[in-house]
């Protein structure tokens, strides 16, 4: 028995994200945001694993905030053998409309453990 598919029908059911390039899909989605709003407050809970505070900017400008920084690479000993080498060290940039006016001179943040609270 013979089946026969034509690919670019088939292809064109599928999400386009599948066929993004790696680097795309995680410039895209890092880092992972959460947001929650109280009656007086907005907190914004981003995951940055591996970026230290120095390498952080957040700023906060005609009702959008951005984070951007960078994640360094670690040291490699010479003569490890890499096994697998999946973390990505890269520069990224998130930014997002504020649902509500805010008062620059009462923002305030913190990084811990990899999780910066806006």
């Amino acid at each position: 028995m013979l089946i026969q598919f034509d690919l670019p029908r088939t292809f064109n059911g599928l999400p386009s994200e599948i066929f993004a390039p790696d680097t795309e899909s995680a410039s895209t989605k890092f880092p992972a945001l959460d947001i929650a709003e109280f009656e007086h407050e907005s907190t914004v809970i981003a995951e940055i694993p591996g970026v230290k505070k120095e390498d952080l900017k957040i700023v906060v400008e005609k009702g959008w905030l951005t984070i951007s920084g960078e994640r360094k690479p670690y040291e490699i000993p010479q003569d490890a053998k890499i096994l697998m080498n999946e973390m990505r060290f890269q520069s990224f940039s998130r930014s997002l409309e504020l649902p509500h006016t805010v008062d620059v001179e009462k923002i305030s943040a913190e990084l811990e453990n990899g999780v910066l609270r806006i």
